[in-house]
C-alpha cells in the first residue's frame, strides 16, 4: 500500500510528508483551489528530494505538464482522456473518479484498460462509509480518498487498497499541514501493521 499526502503548498510540508513516509507528494494546480501550489515547487521538491514521486493535480485536461512525475485527472475524464494525457505528456496517470458515478465497475476497467496507473475512488462526504462496498472490489492499482484520518485509517486498511490519498484531514488550516497530525497518522498505519504482524 502507498501514501498519498496532498495538497502541499510549501515545501517544509513537503519535506516532513517525505521524511514521514508519503510515498507521493501531491500538489494541486489549480489558482482557484485553497490548497493549491505551482510548477516551482513541484522543481523545489524535486530537486530536493529527486527519488520522491510527485503528483500533479489538475482540475481540467492541462495544455503541457511540467516537472511531476504523475498526472492525476482530478475532474470528470472518460478513459480516452486517460490514454490522451499518458501519450501526450509521457506521465504517470491518476484517474479519480467519484464514487457516486453511475456503472463505477465499468469505469475503473477502462480506466485501468487505457493505461492508469491508479484510480483513485473518491467520496468526498466520507470513503469509510464505503467500506463494505469497496470489499467487494478487486482493489488491484485502486486507491481510495474522503476524510480520511487517524481515526478511520485502520478500518480502511483492513479492505487492502493499493493507495490511500489524504489531503485536508492532515491540516492545521487550509494550505497548512500539521506534522502533529501527520505523526498520528503514519504511527496509525505502523501500528496496524505491527498488529497484521503478529497475528
Amino acid at each position: 500500500m502507498k501514501v498519498k499526502i496532498c495538497g502541499i503548498t510549501g515545501i517544509g510540508d513537503a519535506d516532513y510528508a517525505i521524511k514521514s513516509g508519503a510515498d507521493f507528494v501531491g500538489v494541486i494546480l489549480d489558482p482557484k483551489i485553497g490548497r493549491h501550489g505551482s510548477q516551482e515547487l513541484i522543481r523545489e521538491i524535486k530537486t530536493k528530494h529527486p527519488d520522491s514521486k510527485i503528483v500533479g493535480v489538475y482540475t481540467s485536461m492541462p495544455e503541457q505538464a511540467g516537472y511531476e512525475d504523475y498526472i492525476q485527472l482530478h475532474f470528470i475524464h472518460s478513459a480516452a482522456d486517460v490514454e490522451f494525457a499518458r501519450e501526450r505528456f509521457h506521465k504517470n496517470v491518476i484517474s479519480v473518479i467519484d464514487f457516486h458515478e453511475e456503472h463505477i465497475r465499468e469505469k475503473i476497467a477502462s480506466h485501468i484498460d487505457a493505461g492508469a496507473e491508479y484510480v483513485l475512488l473518491e467520496d468526498r462526504t466520507g470513503i469509510a462509509k464505503r467500506k463494505e462496498q469497496l470489499i467487494e472490489f478487486p482493489l488491484s492499482r485502486i486507491g481510495i480518498a474522503g476524510k480520511i484520518d487517524s481515526n478511520n485509517i485502520g478500518e480502511l486498511l483492513e479492505i487492502h487498497p493499493d493507495l490511500i490519498d489524504v489531503s485536508s484531514s492532515l491540516e492545521e488550516y487550509i494550505g497548512k499541514k500539521s506534522y502533529q497530525k501527520m505523526d498520528i497518522f503514519f504511527r496509525k498505519i505502523g501500528e496496524y501493521h505491527v498488529v497484521r504482524q503478529n497475528q
